[in-house]
């Protein structure tokens, strides 16, 4: 019988075992939950593998959602932010991402209507990694290592994707509850396993992932399990 392990670590999963929603719950707003009561996909993982990225799943959906904040799901989750905004925890948290937004930059003028949107990378590409791994291993079965060498490329609103994504962008929709959360991906066996991943968040969001499959054995892969 083959032994279930964490999709984060790759450990045999023992005690103090969670179910992870992937993507995280609150993505689902509770407006949207109650409406449609979406069953939510989940995989088990350690607990405390899990928690380690509440924070950034936190700053995540306050960060970035208020982008989408147009859309049917996106509305509603901007509800959710503003609900919880008046909770004294979450101050400090609100205040970061308030001054994320700015009207222009010193070597950079904006056009009349327009603002620009700082965020954390580090933090925002370490949620996207997370959710694509966990897609990953539902699709594949497989785990697909933290420290894979991938890339990223994110799409502000309103932007047109590079053309070179038209062959993913065309791809089958995978997702349960694409207002929501939706995401397609393509491999490329004869290019050592590429792997293109499309993420679309609240409908208005999306974010390309690149990665090798795990076992690929070219000489960057190789060089990262080292």
């Amino acid at each position: 019988m083959q032994k279930k392990i964490c999709y984060l670590c790759g450990n045999e999963l023992s005690s103090k075992i969670d179910r992870d929603h992937v993507p995280p719950k609150q993505f689902y707003s509770t407006e949207i939950r109650k409406k449609h009561s979406p069953n939510l996909f989940t995989l088990p993982v350690h607990k405390e593998c899990n928690f380690s990225y509440q924070l950034d799943e936190d700053y995540f959906l306050n960060s970035i959602a208020p982008l989408a904040s147009d859309s049917y799901s996106g509305k509603y989750i901007w509800q959710d932010i503003e609900r919880k905004s008046k909770r004294p925890e979450s101050k400090k948290l609100i205040y970061k991402v308030y001054y994320e937004f700015q009207p222009n930059l010193s070597y950079l003028i904006m056009p009349k209507g327009k603002i620009i949107k700082r965020f954390d990378g580090k933090r925002i590409f370490n949620i996207v990694w997370k959710i694509t791994r966990g897609l990953y291993f539902k699709e594949n079965n497989n785990y697909l290592p933290e420290n894979t060498p991938r890339n990223f490329e994110f799409i502000s609103v309103g932007q047109k994707p590079p053309d070179k994504f038209d062959y993913i962008l065309n791809s089958k929709s995978m997702g349960d509850y694409p207002g929501v959360f939706d995401y397609k991906y393509v491999k490329f066996k004869e290019i050592n396993d590429f792997n293109v991943w499309a993420l679309l968040f609240w409908d208005r969001i999306i974010i390309f992932v690149m990665f090798h499959s795990p076992y690929c054995k070219c000489k960057i892969c190789i060089n990262s399990k080292l």
